[in-house]
């Protein structure tokens, strides 16, 4: 990790570069820092930091930083929980799926140059391309890794990967990253910036969590990395703090337990009630009362051993050698027939047929996360798809099938900006981010879009601006080009061109001379 010291010691952020006061005199990091004020970024970092004096740091840290840690492994472990229930995980590989698609071309992932004076330099961008190729296609084989970091940010709400490079070589740039453990990762914040200062990784199973980093580098249990070697990509939601990170499945942990307790109990409900019992009278002739409960259970330990429902397997568990089923009943009865009666007491003939409050939760968790109810089997969850947004103009295409596909290209962009990121990290070590002044602003990285509903709703609207355009062109008070103008939204000089394409296509051929325009 020296390497990398010695590569950024003399680094300056280009945001405090480009920072100017009103006088237009540049400021250093101290004078710009001075100036912070407390924003939301403070207000985010540490709850009740700026209550406790530094007498009380220690109690202060055990109290607040050391728990925050502790509680964020302990809602990753809740959130892989979630994720082994089918409904769950079935939402997560469409959201993954649909998130990574191939174009024809087999990519996933494509390179945009937004600065307008690159990309009129085609070898800039020839060069640009090929490394961009280089980097994520060659090195990173970013297909195959694509699926495993969105499917470990929709459970996990994070993600984190070292940067590789070769040491003896660093002009080659980024030629690997290695997948880090999520709950072996932390990091520290600076308080007045709100920027990341360094991660951490823990090699122990439990932690504690360094007060600082001077103290981190002296735990041999614990790997320091600076902000540049680590990628790191989060849900951006977050608790009482920046260090508090909300993940996707945050909002259906209510919904989700609620629907987890009802199929249990109408699970545990149905075995306990759905099962006839048997009555056994046993015949205990003139034995007073003791013996005769006694000679009665001796009988029921020979004929019945107990089943059990055990809801983290959904399995009924029981004694071998059972040679009866569910909790019959035993009663002493007299020489004389005289004995106990059992009489049904409450119990819901209902809650064999009737599932409304699971199929209510159920819509609830489908909901939280955001998935299209639509997709839903509407007889299984007892309800229509949703209205659908348009109406015929646009393919039929459902509202919660837009908000769906929307969401997703959200997520996209917050993994594609660290892949930005990751790039100009490339290109800085191949020494072309200086020579071609190239910034975030720059470039851009995008994956597929998750679903072609904008291309869908655009071909019927353009379908119909041609059907009003023809039903106007024709008429004599209307001119052609004013309907070209009116309906399909040309300006002269797409005009002008649709004109020249008529020459061009009888120079060609493709028209005969009375056809032309």
């Amino acid at each position: 990790m020296a390497w990398y010291n010695s590569i950024f010691k003399n680094r300056v952020d280009e945001e405090i570069k480009a920072f100017k006061s009103k006088g237009d005199k540049l400021l250093t990091f101290n004078q710009a820092s001075k100036k912070t004020g407390e924003g939301i970024e403070d207000i985010h970092l540490v709850t009740g930091f700026g209550n406790v004096g530094l007498s009380s740091f220690n109690m202060f840290y055990n109290r607040y930083i050391n728990i925050m840690f502790e509680n964020e492994l302990a809602r990753i472990k809740e959130y892989r929980s979630m994720s082994q229930m089918s409904e769950v995980a079935d939402i997560i590989e469409d959201a993954v799926n649909e998130s990574t698609q191939e174009d024809e071309e087999g990519e996933t992932l494509k390179l945009l140059i937004k600065d307008p004076d690159l990309e009129e330099n085609e070898n800039i961008v020839n060069n640009l391309t090929e490394e961009f190729n280089k980097l994520f296609y060659s090195n990173l084989n970013i297909n195959e890794k694509l699926w495993d970091i969105l499917r470990t940010y929709f459970i996990d709400g994070r993600y984190y990967y070292e940067r590789i490079i070769d040491q003896n070589h660093p002009t080659n740039g980024i030629i690997g990253i290695k997948r880090l453990p999520t709950e072996t990762m932390d990091y520290n914040i600076n308080p007045m910036t709100g920027e990341i200062t360094e991660y951490y990784q823990y090699l122990t199973e439990k932690p504690r969590r360094p007060a600082n980093k001077e103290e981190a580098l002296k735990d041999k249990n614990v790997v320091v990395f600076n902000p540049e070697q680590i990628g790191f990509v989060n849900y951006g939601v977050y608790g009482n703090s920046k260090y508090e990170i909300l993940g996707y499945l945050d909002k259906a942990r209510i919904p989700y337990n609620q629907l987890k307790l009802l199929e249990t109990s109408v699970i545990i409900y149905r075995i306990v009630r759905a099962p006839e019992r048997l009555v056994f009278r046993i015949d205990t002739g003139a034995m007073p009362m003791d013996k005769a409960m006694k000679f009665v259970e001796k009988v029921k330990q020979q004929m019945l051993k107990k089943q059990s429902y055990d809801p983290t397997t959904g399995r009924l568990t029981q004694e071998p050698e059972v040679l009866s089923i569910l909790e019959n009943f035993y009663l002493p009865q007299s020489s004389d027939g005289r004995g106990s009666q059992i009489e049904t007491v409450g119990g819901n003939a209902a809650g064999f047929t009737e599932l409304d409050d699971i199929y209510y939760f159920s819509r609830k968790m489908y909901r939280a996360l955001k998935y299209p109810l639509s997709r839903v089997s509407a007889g299984q969850e007892k309800r229509e798809a949703d209205v659908m947004f348009g109406g015929s103009n646009t393919g039929e295409i459902s509202r919660d099938e837009i908000k769906w596909a929307k969401f997703l290209e959200r997520q996209q962009k917050r993994v594609c900006n660290d892949f930005v990121e990751l790039f100009l990290l490339h290109l800085e070590f191949k020494g072309l981010k200086k020579q071609y002044g190239l910034t975030k602003k720059s470039i851009d990285v995008y994956l597929n879009p998750p679903s072609h509903y904008k291309e869908q709703m655009q071909q019927n609207f353009l379908a119909t601006e041609f059907e009003n355009y023809a039903s106007f062109s024709d008429r004599e008070e209307v001119s052609k080009s004013f309907a070209m103008k009116k309906f399909l939204h040309w300006d002269n000089d797409t005009i002008k061109e649709n004109v020249a394409g008529f020459k061009k296509d009888k120079e060609l051929g493709l028209v005969k001379s009375e056809d032309s325009y």
